[in-house]
C-alpha cells in the first residue's frame, strides 16, 4: 500500500531536501508553498490564512478517502522576520508572522486531525521546530514565541491523541543551525536588531552551517520510528 506526505513548506531549503528525500523514499508528496516546483505542488499564500486553510483542508479531504499504509504531516512553513524589537516594526506584520508560523501550524493539525482520525494507517505529524523555541534570544520575540507556541500545542495534541484507539504520533523536530535563506536573511541583520548576529556570520564563514539534505534524511528517519509522543527530537546534522 502507498505512502503519503503532506509537506506544508517545501519550496526551498530544508522543505525542497524534505521533498526530494521523501519522493526517494516512495512517498507520494503534496506540497504546499507559494514558489514550489516539483509534482504534487499544490499552490498556497500562506500569509492568507483563510484561502490557505481551505486549500489545505481540500486536499485532506481528497486524499483521506484514498488507502494509504502511512500518512506524514510536515509542517516546516515559517518566516523569520520583522527581526529586533517589536518598537522598530509594525503590528500588521506581526500579525502575518504569527499567522504563517503559528496560527496555520495550528489550524493545519487540526484539519489533519479531522479528516485522518479514523483508519488504519500509521499517522504521523512532524513540526520542524527551532532552539529558539526554548531559549530567549534578544530579536527574536516573535520568532521564539510562535515556535514555542506550537511545540506546546503538539505535546497537548500528543496527550489527546494517547487517549484514542489508533494515535496520531506527534513530534517536535529540532533541525539546528542550516544552510538557508533564513540564515542569510539573519546575517543581514543590524546589531541594533539583533546582538548575536556576529556568530551567525562566523558560522557561515566558518563552514558551521549543516546540509539540508543531511537534516531532511534525519527527520524522515525519525519519523518512520518509533518516538514517544509529544517528544522533541534533535535531528540536527550528527
Amino acid at each position: 500500500m502507498k505512502k503519503l506526505c503532506f509537506l506544508v513548506g517545501g519550496s526551498r531549503g530544508l522543505g525542497q531536501s524534505l521533498d526530494a528525500v521523501y519522493r526517494e523514499a516512495g512517498f507520494d508528496v503534496i506540497e504546499f508553498s507559494r514558489s514550489g516546483e516539483s509534482d504534487g505542488h499544490v499552490h498556497v499564500d500562506l500569509s492568507r490564512r483563510e484561502t490557505a486553510i481551505d486549500t489545505v483542508d481540500a486536499q485532506f479531504a481528497q486524499q483521506a478517502a484514498a488507502e494509504w499504509s502511512e500518512v506524514h504531516l510536515v509542517l516546516n512553513a515559517a518566516v523569520i522576520g520583522p527581526l529586533g524589537p517589536l518598537a522598530g516594526s509594525e503590528p500588521k506584520d506581526w500579525w502575518s508572522h504569527m499567522d504563517i508560523n503559528m496560527v496555520l501550524p495550528i489550524s493545519i493539525a487540526g484539519r489533519f486531525q479531522h479528516h485522518f482520525s479514523a483508519g488504519n494507517a500509521r499517522r504521523v505529524l512532524g513540526f520542524v521546530s527551532s532552539g529558539v523555541a526554548n531559549r530567549a534570544i534578544d530579536g527574536w520575540s516573535l520568532y521564539g514565541a510562535t515556535k514555542a507556541g506550537v511545540e506546546q500545542f503538539i505535546r497537548s495534541m500528543a496527550l489527546e491523541q494517547e487517549m484514542q484507539a489508533n494515535p496520531i504520533h506527534c513530534v517536535n523536530l529540532d533541525p539546528g543551525v542550516m544552510d538557508t535563506e533564513m540564515q542569510a536573511t539573519i546575517r543581514t541583520t543590524s546589531e541594533s536588531a539583533f546582538s548575536g548576529v556576529q556568530r551567525f556570520i562566523d558560522r557561515h564563514e566558518n563552514g558551521e552551517l549543516a546540509d539540508t539534505a543531511e537534516v531532511a534524511t534525519n527527520i524522515l528517519q525519525t519519523l518512520q520510528q518509533e518516538f514517544a509522543n509529544g517528544s522533541t527530537v534533535d535531528v540536527s546534522a550528527r
